[in-house]
């Protein structure tokens, strides 16, 4: 196996075992596992429509969870994390809205992202693609093609879903994010709560990038729970930090590693993608690749993953080295992440 290959290889079987751990600990079917790290249903979600194209059972299974568990979603949330995805993931999962709701999924979350999949369906001779990266030459044997995928311009057969995920389990602490929600409501107040439990000392506007939130529902949430007692607040130069109080703080003894998800998924993404076998020499592969870890080095030094990559510069000069150094890197962090 080339070294190419073999990099794909490693990062897509830590990323895709982060991706079904996660799922799992939230109720996807199979064994419940737990999670060490602070779980964002909505930004996993959308990740998903990219990752389940490596592994068709995880897509199938995300569809199953999400015709039990779509109503736990904040879909105002889901819209602005989906806005920053790519146009594919953006149709897929408008595709996967419409099947879920077909299935009782909810009529709010079938109306999602709308507008992606009909501008496709206007898009006269629009070119159809496999859904899945491994189906190819498998479409002989389908008796028919799913009419909801192929509208978006993906090939793959009727979706068949088992019906056996299962509510999230409130005692994981990956989970913390459904408490709150459960507490609070969906919102930027669920928001706000979480990221208080899982940090010390905070501000307003960190809070609201980290959560895809408006800055100013985040601070009128800040000051009504220091208002009441629930929240303490110091000033620091010109910024205003909070956290919660003593008492609140307690009720959440074990605290999940948080993670900046939103960004941190989207760059595992576009690594695997930069790593996918193309109609590319082995010299355009290695530039493509030295080009998606420039582009997405900030977001893998993001709060919870903190990788550095190292210095990429004169690469082209002295070898791949340091490019395949900076993917085992993410790889190791991404396995780090996924295990108990």
């Amino acid at each position: 196996m080339d070294r190419i290959a073999l990099l794909r290889e490693n990062l897509s079987q830590a990323t895709l075992e982060l991706a079904w751990r996660q799922w799992s600990a939230t109720g996807l079917a199979g064994t419940q596992d737990t999670s060490r790290s602070l779980i964002d249903p909505e930004a996993l979600l959308v990740v998903s429509m990219t990752l389940g194209r490596h592994d068709a059972r995880l897509f199938d299974e995300v569809l199953d969870w999400l015709v039990k568990n779509a109503p736990l979603l904040d879909l105002a949330r889901l819209r602005r994390i989906a806005r920053r995805g790519t146009p594919t993931e953006r149709s897929l999962l408008a595709a996967a809205a419409r099947v879920v709701a077909e299935r009782g999924g909810g009529a709010n979350f079938g109306r999602l992202l709308p507008i992606d999949l009909e501008e496709v369906e206007r898009k006269p001779g629009r070119d159809q693609e496999d859904l899945f990266f491994s189906q190819k030459g498998q479409q002989a044997s389908w008796t028919e093609r799913d009419p909801t995928f192929a509208a978006a311009g993906f090939l793959r057969s009727p979706v068949d879903l088992r019906g056996l995920s299962s509510r999230p389990n409130a005692t994981n602490p990956g989970c913390l994010r459904f408490q709150a929600r459960a507490l609070v409501g969906q919102g930027s107040r669920a928001e706000v709560l979480t990221y208080l439990i899982t940090h010390d000392w905070t501000y307003g506007r960190l809070i609201a990038e980290r959560t895809a939130y408006g800055q100013a529902s985040v601070a009128s949430y800040l000051a009504s729970l220091q208002g009441a007692g629930l929240a303490d607040r110091r000033e620091e130069g010109k910024k205003a930090l909070y956290r919660l109080s003593d008492g609140l703080r307690d009720a959440f003894p074990t605290r999940p590693l948080f993670v900046d998800w939103i960004r941190v998924w989207p760059a595992l993404a576009e690594l695997l993608e930069a790593l996918r076998t193309a109609q590319l020499t082995e010299e355009a592969m290695w530039i493509r690749l030295a080009e998606s870890l420039r582009k997405q080095e900030p977001a893998l030094r993001a709060e919870g993953f903190e990788v550095e990559i190292g210095d990429l510069r004169g690469w082209a000069r002295q070898g791949p080295d340091v490019l395949v150094d900076g993917v085992e890197r993410v790889t190791a962090k991404a396995a780090e992440l996924a295990g108990p």
